[in-house]
Parts: structure tokens; sequence; C-alpha cells
């Protein structure tokens, strides 16, 4: 498990800079190639048009009080054989036009479900007629019925290799940005199942993976570069807007597992909130009466806001409370808030010239890097800090069998006590019959023989369990050999530990020796011919322990480490030598022809040195 733990903390932050390694790798292929800023002779952009007889630059919003309101745009264009078209149009049908000659039309009644009330954003690529010179192009809009704007977007006529080098050089981030966030977020899936066996609170990284899921899906379902990749709108208007609408919930859960032993009942409520609404925006799109693009903007503020409300609990919990983790997970959680405020101000206040998201992808980016980081270490220490809890359940397990050891040679005492006083009282008695036996001669020597005989089976044998001087160890070592009897297994304890164990104290020697014989017991249940055979001694300071006890088989990791046969692959040997390395010891096991050699070797005191003793004994 400790092993497992160093692994968690070095491949999740490993994991997660490898993938931003292979994102940033792509974006250095796309400024080599397909963004080197040079434009290509078959690529013209079409911004300046025609609308009512006024000069129009796109792109633009036109203001459409009234839905499906008729707008016709013209532009001249330049056009040679295999030449494409690239255009975007935002929730409003289009009929194309070139020269008169319809050659592209899309939204129209009955061509999308009814339910989603206006068609879904479209990208599409499609092919000019096959003739040079100058032509005329129309656009006939229809404008949205769920808004009282319509956006227009450029036009693009050329090559398809110079359109989509124009356009991945443009959108070719957001794309590789979604793959990885979807990528790092299915890894993170794993890392919680695997984490989740050893503690619950990995689940957390459940939702942090569900959060860089939904969080990719949005990008993916709005990146314009994927409508050329997936024909069906449909679909990428519902990835879009579940992503947005659900991308804060899995990190409130993600904030509500690690922070929510104070903060519980505030993140439960905005998150219900959160969820309440995600739950009516889909059932209005199915009803008919509004659409989720129209609904989007009571999430531009229910998102930031869940972000920043995170972000308030985690601060209250590492100022009021105290919280190391909350304090660690703060900063994370700020960026994300920060950055998706940005987002807003600018989609509705600045409107820098930027991908849409850009900001966004940047917080969300900074922000897992760093909660990776952060998660791995933290699973690390939530290992050790487990480990440590199982090492001080089984001293406490050996603290209840010492005691109960103790109360064994107590009712032992006892009841030795009572024996030798009613011996003591009868044996005035024997005195003055073996008297007179003896005054009698050689007639009454049988019936004394025999009465002799009878008294000294009466005497009780006394036996107080005293393997050592250490009565802690004692009383340990007592207990098991007890058990051990009990179930029919041979054992020989022979040991030699003084009292003043120096350095290392009895509490520890009892880790050890207990995990010997426990283990030891165990697997001499199931042997064909059990045996124990626990011995120690010291010489030049070093105490050594050694144990040699039969098994029927073991089982050994990759590194050649001893695995438990106890369900959840128990601590034993992972105790013993946390407790020898403590001390600058060393210990050693062995498997060998059916038999288990189990080997310690402890200096009593810090001054001496563990090998020279070691090579004496």
């Amino acid at each position: 498990m400790n092993k497992f733990s160093r692994f968690t903390a070095v491949l999740l932050p490993a994991s997660v800079l490898c993938l931003i390694s292979i994102l940033f790798l792509i974006l250095l292929f796309d400024t080599g190639d397909f963004g080197s800023g040079k434009q290509d002779t078959r690529l013209q952009t079409i911004t300046q048009w025609q609308w009512e007889g006024k000069e129009l630059s796109l792109p633009v919003s036109l203001p459409c009080p009234v839905s499906r309101t008729p707008v016709t745009l013209t532009a001249q264009a330049k056009r040679r054989k295999g030449d494409y078209i690239y255009l975007k149009t935002v929730y409003a049908p289009l009929r194309v036009y070139a020269d008169g000659e319809l050659i592209f039309q899309y939204g129209q009644d009955g061509s999308f479900p009814a339910f989603l009330l206006d068609p879904p954003t479209k990208v599409t690529l499609f092919r000019l007629p096959d003739t040079d010179g100058d032509t005329t192009l129309t656009f006939e809009y229809l404008s949205p019925s769920q808004r009282n704007q319509m956006a227009l977007h450029p036009v693009l006529i050329g090559s398809p290799e110079a359109i989509l080098k124009h356009l991945w050089s443009a959108m070719g981030f957001s794309l590789a940005f979604a793959g990885v966030l979807v990528v790092l977020g299915i890894f993170l899936w794993l890392m919680a199942f695997a984490a989740a066996r050893f503690e619950k609170k990995g689940i957390a990284l459940f939702w942090l993976g569900l959060f860089s899921l939904c969080t990719g899906i949005w990008v993916i379902g709005e990146c314009n570069f994927t409508g050329l990749l997936v024909e069906n709108a449909n679909i990428l208007y519902i990835m879009a807007f579940c992503g947005l609408f659900t991308m804060a919930v899995p990190m409130t859960k993600f904030c509500l597992i690690l922070f929510g032993e104070h903060q519980r009942r505030l993140m439960s409520i905005q998150c219900l909130v959160l969820e309440t609404a995600v739950c009516l925006a889909v059932i209005a799109q199915l009803a008919g009466i509004a659409s989720l693009s129209k609904t989007m903007y009571l999430f531009h503020i229910l998102v930031p806001l869940t972000f920043c409300l995170c972000g308030f609990c985690i601060l209250r919990e590492s100022i009021k409370y105290h919280s190391p983790v909350a304090r660690r997970f703060f900063l994370p959680v700020a960026v994300v808030a920060l950055f998706s405020l940005l987002e807003v101000a600018n989609y509705y206040v600045f409107e820098w010239n930027v991908q849409k998201s850009f900001f966004f992808q940047i917080g969300v980016l900074t922000s897992l890097v760093m909660v990776s980081i952060l998660c791995g270490y933290f699973i690390r220490d939530t290992f050790t800090l487990k480990m440590k809890n199982h090492q001080l359940a089984f001293e406490v397990s050996l603290m209840e069998k010492q005691v109960e050891a103790q109360k064994d040679r107590y009712q032992m005492l006892t009841e030795m006590s009572s024996a030798l006083q009613r011996q003591r009282h009868d044996l005035k008695h024997h005195m003055a019959a073996i008297r007179q036996w003896a005054v009698r001669g050689d007639e009454e020597k049988e019936n004394l023989m025999a009465y002799l005989d009878q008294v000294s089976a009466e005497i009780p044998e006394g036996f107080l369990g005293n393997l050592c001087e250490n009565e802690a160890v004692n009383a340990l070592a007592f207990y098991y050999q007890t058990v051990a009897r009990e179930a029919g297994i041979p054992v020989v304890i022979q040991l030699n530990i003084p009292a003043d164990t120096g350095q290392v104290p009895a509490s520890d020697l009892c880790v050890i020796i207990g995990n010997f014989l426990e283990n030891g017991i165990e697997a001499c249940k199931v042997a064909d011919k059990p045996f124990l055979t626990l011995r120690s001694r010291q010489f030049n300071g070093v105490l050594t322990i050694t144990m040699d006890n039969s098994f029927r088989s073991v089982s050994k990791t990759a590194e050649g480490i001893f695995c438990s046969s106890k369900p959840g692959g128990g601590t034993g040997l992972i105790s013993v030598r946390s407790v020898v390395e403590k001390y600058g010891g060393n210990c050693s096991f062995e498997d060998k022809d059916g038999v288990f050699y189990s080997s310690v070797y402890l200096p009593l005191s810090p001054s001496k040195k563990l090998l020279d003793g070691a090579r004496q004994v």
C-alpha cells in the first residue's frame, strides 16, 4: 500500500503534465505548419456585404426583435475551379445562392427536431459551382425565435486545404485542449476507482474527472472545427450546453467530499440549486418553452457564482477551522472562479478578439494541473496515514492480548496461592500421619509410599509462562504460545530479551514479535507439518530475533515483496519493516523448502553499528 501511495503521488501529476505536453506539442506543430501566418493565395475572407442597400462588415450582430425576420446579404467574390465555401449560421435558417442558383440550405422547418425551436449552430464546408470568375453570393437568413439578435460571421472561400489550415490555426488549441480534458477525465475516473478501494475520499477524483470531462465536452461541442468533423449539429448542440450547464456540479461535489465537514450545508444547497436549474432548463427545452441557447444566460451567472461560492467555502474552512487541505486547494479553485468571471466579462463587456471560452480554458488548464498535483500528494499522505492507523490498531490489539495474558497469569497465581494455603493447612495432618507410619516400622512401608504419592499428586504444577525478562514481551509471547498449543501447533519460544531494551521500547518489540507469531500461526494452521520456532539473543548491543515456521504457499509482488493472505492485503510485514528502519536495523524474509524464515536485527543503542553486531551474531 505504501508503494501504491507513492506510485499514485507521482503518476497522477506526471500524467497530467504529459497530457499538457502533448497539447503544446500539437500547438507547436500548429505554429510550424498550419499557423505560419502566411495567407494562402487561394483563401479569401468575405467580410464586406450589402444589406438593405447599406454596407455591412462581418462579424456583426443585427437586432431582430421579431422571430423569423428575413435578412438578405449579398457580396461579390472571385472563385476558381475546385473552390469551397466555409460558413457558420447561428440558430438561423439559411439559404445560399451563387448567381441566383441555390447551392446550400440549412435549418428549414422539418429539418431539425421541433423541440429545439431553432436549428442548432451549423458550420459547414461545401463546394462551389465549378467555374472561374466573379460570382454574386446571396445569403437569405431567417432570424432566431429565441434571440432578439442574429449573429453573422464572415465567409471563407478557397481550397479545402487552405480553409482547414486557417481554421486549425484559429481553433486548434481549443480542440486539442478539449481532447486533453476528455482523456484526463477518463484517467481520473480510473484513478478514483483504484484510490477508493483504499480510501473513501479517493472518490473525489471521480468528481474531478467528471468536471474535466464536462468541460471538455462543452469545448468540443462549441468548437467550430468540430462542426466540420461531426455532421450532426444536434449532437454538438446538446454536448455544448449540457457540458456548460453541468460542469459546476462535479466541482461542487469534489469540494463537498474534501471540505464538506463544516461547509456541507452551504455546498449542498448550492449544488441542489444548480442541479434543479439544469433539470428545469432541459425540461423547458423538451417542452418547447425555451431553448438551451436562451437559458444559457442564466448559467452565465450560476456557473461562475458556483465556482466563487466553492472558493468562499474553502477559504472559510481554511481560516475558521485551520484546515491545511483547504489552504492547499483554495488557489486552484480560486483560479477557476477568477477565469470564469473573466470569460463572462469578455462575453458581455470587453469582447476581446479571442476564441470563445479561451479564458476559461486557460483557467481550467491551470487549475487542473495544480489540483492533480495536490491530489497526488493528498492520496499519498492519506495512504501513509491509513497505514499508520493500521499499525496503531494492531498495537492496540497487542496490548489487549497482553492484558488478557496478564489476566491469565494473575488467575493462575491466584489459584496457586489458594492451593498452597490448602496444602499448608493440610500439611500438619499429613506430617502426623507420616509420623505414625514411620513409628510402626517396615510393615507399613507400602501404605506410607502410597500416601506420599497421593499427596504429591495434589500439589499444583504452577507454570507461570516466564519466557523472558521483559514483562510486556513475555505476556504477548505467552498469549500466542497458548494460542498455538490450543491449535495443535508444536511451538518453541526461547527469548532472551531484557527488561531494559535501550532505544527500542517494548511496544515496538511487541509489534515485531506479535506480527511474527500471528503470521506464523496463521501459516501453520494450513501447513501439512506445522511447527513454529521463535528465538532471540543479544550480542554486542544488537538484538537478533528469528522465527522459522512451516507454510503451504506464499505470494510475492513483482518486486519480490511477500504479500499477506489476509483480506485487504494486511500490513504485518510493512509494520515490521517500518519499526526496524526507525531504529536503524535490518530485516529479511525468505521461503525455502516449505519453511518461512524471518529475521530482525535491532541495535539497542543508537551508537551501535548494526552490521558489526549482526556479523558477530
